[in-house]
Formats: structure tokens, C-alpha cells, sequence
């Protein structure tokens, strides 16, 4: 059995990132860049007003307040005509070019509209500069502005559309199939007869890995024999990544770690010691990298958090491939059972500029619906005894 520290390290250097494809930018929100991306243009594209208000000349302000003669109205998108000099200005609307000869724009809250003779009056004197963005200030043409390895978010679509890369090369997400295994599972839309349970471990699993982006197929249920379950993998052999459910613990019928081994798989490790979670398999068979998760449905839960998170995150070619873990107040003493690092299900808020955490009520490893009132994981490490109230606490984000 070894640790979760070592089970993490080993799956990060057994995984690499997926070759690039190129897709439109709209849909590559999510992803994570596998080009450096170039402007094509200048950002301001000229030297832009950042106000509404009277392109001038600074110089003339001096002695404000002054009057100045108003000789052209400039809207955003339209070209300037007349060059500003000294005794003159134009008004101007917020992301118009500045015309010729203006050093300055003053906003229209710092003057008055005389409107006869089309003059205007500049109540304060203002910095040469002011209210202009230079052209180039934020971008040139040629900069790098999106580097290899950036997540793709709103910000990086605007950009994206702002240089002209209508197209982007993205790493792309892996393919997952999800098998779940067990004689005791049922359809979710048939009504459990005694003995059975419905087939939960399959959707929450694809929906923790849909919203990773990745392309992710359920392959059903298979009974606890060799063959179905042997079935089940060969299927899911065409998938980057197959996740299997139920059937690794050392029971009679929990014939999954057998059924690796005889496709030959390369098993990295069977167990770790974790709670919930302990028979956890990892290995590679051809170039599909299968993970084998405990059947109890919070233990599928927490194992896929802590393995198959960042396995798809290195294979979508991102360089932070955990979720983020932040220190908080414990709000109540825990006892510590067992000396496996323990995940638990708990409740994070921010109080007093400061984070802090209490677990929610749970029945252990059977008890999804207790997930359902978290937010994180409280990390209880193996060294410890206890927890005592108003400790500092690792916990991982989940939402």
C-alpha cells in the first residue's frame, strides 16, 4: 500500500499531454493553449480618447478657465479632419481617434457648453496626456499576448477575437469510458428490487469528468464474471482513459484486479491509503490508462477528485493540475480512527476575512448524499491524533 503523495507522483509522470487540434476560438473555452498566440495589430490601433469629452492641447489650459473654439464633432469609429492648434479643440466621444495636434482630452464633467459660436469652456487645467490611450499601450503587432499552456477563459476568447485568431490550436481532452460493475446495480429508471442499487456511480462520475471538458461515454454495467467484465474492457481499450467502478476490493467477487492482469496490463499500484478510497488500481494496457475506483459512490467520488482530476488535467496540457487547497479554521474537534490521510466531505465558508471549515454529518463511503452538502474536502493528514477546534486545516476546493 503506499501513500496518496507517492500515488499522485507516480500517475503525473506516468501521463503526458495530448497532441494539439485546431478548432474555432468559440469552442475553446476550457482548454488550455498549445500555441503561442501573436497580435496582428497595434491595441489601441491609434491613439484613442478614454473619455468623452474635448480633444485639446494641454499647454493651452494654463491659466484655465479659458475658452476654446470647438471645430469638429468626433464620434467613435469616424476619422478626424481637422488638426487641433492652439485656441482650438474638438469634442470627442469615449474610443474616437484623437485628432492631429491634441496632447490631452478633457472629460465633459471638468467643462461648460457655451454652445453659441460652437465655444467651449475648460474649467481646470489638466496634465499633458490625460485621458489618452497611447496607441500600442496594450498591445503590438507581433507581441505574444496568450502563451502556451494558458487556460482559455472569457478574457482569453476576447482576446482571441481582438487578433484575429478565428481559429486556435488547443490541446484536446481525452476521451473517458465508464464502466460500473456489481450483480446489485440497477438501471436508474427501474425501481430497485431487494438487494439492488440503482446505477448512480456511473453519471456522477461522467459528470465529474464532463465538466473537465472531457469526451465522455458511459458503457454500461457489466455483472460480476470475467467475461462481462472482460467485455467491458476490451470496449473501453479505444478510450484514452477507461474508469471502472466497483469490483477491486478482496472479496469473492470483486474480480476487476484479475481481469487487468490478464490483459496484461501494466498495474502502477492496487492500493493507497486513503479513506475512503483504499483499493484504488492505476495502470496502463496499450495506450488506454485505466483506473479501477472503489464501488462505494463517495470513495468514487473523492478517488476521482484526487487521480483522475489532474491524469486529465496533464492530458489536456495544463501546468496547475490539482484543485486548490487553502488553510481554514476548523469550527469543531475531529478524532481521528484510522491512520490513512483522510478526505472528508465538509462545508467551507469565508467569516471574518478568513476561511473556515466544519464536516458535514456523514454515514461514510455509502453516503452521497452527504456530498451533497459540501463544498470541499477536509484533508485529515495520517499523523494526526485529532484535530482540535480552531486549528488551521487543509482543505481542497471542489466548487
Amino acid at each position: 500500500m503506499i501513500s496518496v503523495d507517492t500515488a499522485i507522483t507516480i500517475i503525473t509522470e506516468k501521463v503526458e499531454q495530448l497532441p494539439p487540434r485546431t478548432v474555432p476560438f468559440e469552442s475553446s473555452l476550457g482548454f488550455c493553449l498549445a500555441k503561442d498566440v501573436q497580435s496582428d495589430i497595434d491595441m489601441p490601433p491609434f491613439n484613442r480618447s478614454a473619455m468623452d469629452g474635448y480633444a485639446v492641447i494641454a499647454e493651452d489650459l494654463a491659466n484655465a478657465p479659458v475658452e476654446l473654439t470647438v471645430i469638429e464633432n468626433i464620434a467613435a469609429g469616424s476619422i478626424p479632419t481637422k488638426k487641433i492648434t492652439h485656441g482650438y479643440a474638438s469634442k470627442i466621444m469615449t474610443g474616437a481617434a484623437v485628432p492631429e495636434g491634441a496632447d490631452t482630452v478633457v472629460k465633459f464633467e471638468e467643462t461648460e457648453d457655451l454652445a453659441a459660436d460652437n465655444r467651449v469652456k475648460i474649467l481646470k487645467s489638466v496634465k499633458k496626456g490625460t485621458n489618452i490611450s497611447k496607441k500600442g499601450e496594450d498591445m503590438q503587432v507581433g507581441q505574444i499576448v496568450l502563451n502556451k499552456g494558458m487556460p482559455i477563459r472569457p478574457q482569453e476568447i476576447g482576446i482571441l477575437a481582438t487578433v484575429g485568431r478565428s481559429r486556435v490550436e488547443i490541446f484536446r481532452a481525452p476521451t473517458v469510458g465508464i464502466i460500473s460493475t456489481g450483480d446489485e446495480l440497477a438501471a436508474v429508471d427501474v425501481k430497485p428490487s431487494p438487494g439492488q442499487i440503482r446505477n448512480s456511480n456511473s453519471y456522477s462520475l461522467a459528470a465529474q469528468a464532463r465538466r473537465m471538458k472531457a469526451d465522455v461515454e458511459i458503457l454500461g454495467s457489466v455483472k460480476d464474471t470475467k467475461k462481462e467484465i472482460s467485455d467491458g474492457i476490451r470496449k473501453g481499450l479505444q478510450k484514452d482513459i477507461l474508469i471502472l467502478s466497483g469490483g477491486v476490493s478482496m472479496g469473492e467477487y470483486d474480480l476487476v484486479g484479475d481481469v487487468m492482469k490478464d490483459f496484461h496490463t501494466e498495474i502502477y499500484f492496487e492500493k493507497v491509503a486513503l479513506r475512503p478510497g483504499k483499493p484504488v488500481i492505476f495502470g496502463k494496457k496499450d495506450t488506454t490508462f485505466i483506473f479501477a475506483l472503489p464501488g462505494n459512490p463517495v470513495a468514487s467520488f473523492v478517488t476521482f477528485e484526487l487521480f483522475i482530476y489532474p491524469t486529465i488535467r496533464k492530458m489536456m496540457g495544463f501546468t496547475t493540475l490539482h484543485r486548490p487547497t487553502v488553510k481554514a479554521l476548523l469550527e469543531t474537534e475531529i478524532l481521528v480512527k484510522r491512520r490513512r490521510r483522510e478526505y472528508r466531505p465538509a462545508l467551507l465558508r469565508l467569516q471574518n476575512n478568513h476561511w473556515s471549515v466544519s464536516p458535514v454529518e456523514w454515514h461514510g463511503s455509502a453516503d452521497l448524499l452527504a456530498t451533497t452538502r459540501a463544498n470541499c474536502l477536509l484533508v485529515i493528514r495520517e499523523d494526526a491524533e485529532k484535530l482540535a477546534q480552531g486549528q488551521f486545516v487543509d482543505v481542497i476546493i471542489l466548487d
